[in-house]
């Protein structure tokens, strides 16, 4: 069984990633990570030397390379289920998972994150805001395509435990 956590950058993936599947006893996987350790290189730095269309090739490969990997929990990035027809493959592989979050928390936990992200570095608050909502508005036909639903905000174990149990432990 493999579980896919998609949705926008800062909506809590890799954070609930961990915890799902340590409650599992799970592998946990964030695919960027696995990109970042297969090219030696960081997100920002495969951004700059090959650009977003080199770094969604990367990420499509590093997503095939873990379909026959089974117990997996995995935090997808952002824009993977929109890209190379990944959420169909990712709903053939397992089951997938969409944590959604309003625009204005999204914006609060990506400006409050230590993490660099290539997208939206520059950006001051409104413009920031103006950007999530307008890529929400693109990518949500995607993460529309998944097979559960839940919306972040004040979630705990159990909120996911409620939706996964009745999948994993079929």
């Amino acid at each position: 069984m493999k579980v896919f956590l998609i949705g926008y950058m800062g909506c809590g993936k890799s954070r609930w990633g961990k915890l799902i599947a340590s409650h599992y006893g799970f592998r946990f996987v964030d695919l960027d990570t696995l990109i970042e350790e297969r090219e030696q290189l960081t997100i920002p730095d495969i951004f700059a030397k090959y650009g977003e269309s080199g770094f969604r090739q990367r990420e499509n490969e590093a997503l095939l390379s873990i379909s026959e990997t089974e117990n997996l929990i995995v935090a997808t990035g952002g824009g993977a289920p929109c890209f190379k027809n990944n959420m169909e493959e990712m709903n053939r592989l397992g089951a997938t998972l969409f944590i959604e979050c309003s625009p204005e928390l999204l914006r609060e936990r990506i400006t409050t994150s230590d993490t660099v992200r290539p997208l939206v570095n520059n950006l001051s608050q409104e413009e920031l805001l103006d950007f999530i909502i307008r890529h929400l508005t693109i990518r949500m036909p995607f993460y529309e395509q998944s097979q559960y639903k839940i919306i972040s905000g004040n979630l705990e174990l159990e909120d996911f435990t409620l939706i996964l149990d009745p999948i994993i432990n079929l």
